[in-house]
């Protein structure tokens, strides 16, 4: 993405989609994907709105176009078919426009186990047919968006990145930094960038003005760049005056910019001439200091010197020692792994506890199972463990795990 000057950092994204829709007489209550597939003249409007605006990177409108939320309107079988038709109106709409195209992927509805009944690996799946559909047809990049439970954007990055493509990801949450599903948006960041993502940000429920804390608080610990697209605030501002206070963004560490609800292409357009005047390598972020770093629901700060607890056996009801362990005088919680089995049975015990989790094991499988299916960003230990570091290092770093 870096072989054109215009698509060098910062890059300009896209503003809103559905409102721009309605205003072409899409009525409420409809799939919106579905809409947009029979009225392909929308789409091409609504994508060269944005490219004359001057953004570099344009949303293909297939959003929710996932078999979670298609079904709501029986077209969970239409994923593919979805997916490829709108894909295939937006690239031949910017044919020779030098701009790229995402395929938009977002929450599927469903809620993980062990508070809902759908089950981890069922959700990466779900992600994983809508991914590759958005790739095969073309997709420049992938773009997992308005995301609020932690446990679904490890899902869609899961799927996401085994279609090669670029993936970003951004999240909603509120002025506090939590997802409505209680999820901390520096715990998630942290997770998420070792897993291979491109870019990181927040989209949504914000206006600008509101985001700038929260950047203040992402940007010494991101490794990869930050993405803002905030809506246009409440009351909502004038183009200009949303252009000058995403510059405070950039100004905090943000190199990636659009806006969301209430955002048009006035709103973009006014984005660019501000983007262009913008002096991105003025800004110097000092990287945030510590040793170690573990996340779940917050984010765990750790020395060399980090004491675990006692091996704790994964049962099917574990409660009963990971109440008693969160008791204990330690760092971190030590799950000792035998089978591929354990890593399951822990992680619908692992919301009881609000510790660093660490895992042990002889078996890599049954460390896989167990990075693959726990929310967070888990600690590895190898002192005690006869595989060899590199082995484990290098299953660790397929879901953003710390070796120790």
């Amino acid at each position: 993405m870096n072989g054109k000057d215009r698509l060098r950092l910062p890059l300009l994204l896209d503003g809103a989609t559905g409102t721009q829709y309605m205003k072409e007489g899409m009525p409420s209550g409809v799939c919106v994907e579905e809409w947009a597939s029979e009225h392909p003249e929308v789409i091409r409007k609504t994508l060269l709105g944005y490219v004359q605006a001057g953004s570099d990177i344009v949303y293909a409108p297939t959003f929710l176009a996932n078999a979670g939320n298609l079904k709501l309107h029986g077209l969970s079988e239409q994923v593919q078919e979805l997916n490829t038709k709108i894909v295939r109106i937006a690239r031949e709409a910017l044919e020779g426009r030098g701009v790229l195209l995402a395929g938009d992927m977002s929450t599927t509805g469903l809620m993980c186990e062990p508070f809902g009944e759908t089950e981890f690996v069922h959700l990466i799946g779900i992600y994983a047919e809508q991914a590759a559909a958005l790739a095969d047809a073309g997709a420049n990049l992938l773009v997992i968006e308005t995301m609020s439970s932690l446990c679904e954007c490890r899902a869609a990055v899961i799927a996401a990145r085994q279609t090669g493509l670029p993936v970003f990801l951004t999240m909603t949450v509120g002025a506090d930094g939590h997802t409505m599903w209680g999820d901390d948006a520096l715990a998630s960041m942290l997770t998420l960038q070792d897993m291979g993502i491109s870019a990181f940000g927040l989209n949504c429920s914000e206006g600008p003005e509101d985001m700038v804390p929260l950047f203040e608080k992402l940007a010494p610990y991101a490794k990869i760049p930050l993405i803002a697209k905030p809506n246009a605030g409440n009351p909502p501002l004038t183009p200009i005056q949303f252009a000058n206070k995403c510059a405070r963004l950039m100004r905090r560490g943000v190199s990636i910019i659009g806006g969301c609800c209430g955002t048009d292409p006035e709103y973009i357009e006014a984005l660019r001439h501000m983007v262009d005047s913008f002096d991105i390598d003025k800004v110097k972020i000092p990287p945030a200091d510590y040793d170690i770093i573990a996340a779940g629901r917050n984010v765990y700060y750790l020395d060399d010197g980090l004491e675990y607890s006692e091996p704790i056996i994964c049962e099917v009801d574990m409660a009963d020692s990971l109440l008693d362990v969160s008791h204990e005088s330690c760092d971190a919680v030590l799950i000792h792994l035998d089978t591929p089995d354990d890593g399951y049975r822990f992680s619908l015990n692992a919301h009881m506890i609000d510790m660093p989790v660490a895992f042990e094991s002889e078996s890599l499988e049954a460390l896989e199972n167990a990075l693959l299916h726990y929310n967070g960003k888990a600690l590895v230990v190898s002192t005690s463990c006869e595989i060899e570091k590199e082995d484990l290092e290098e299953v660790a770093a397929r879901y953003g795990a710390v070796v120790l």
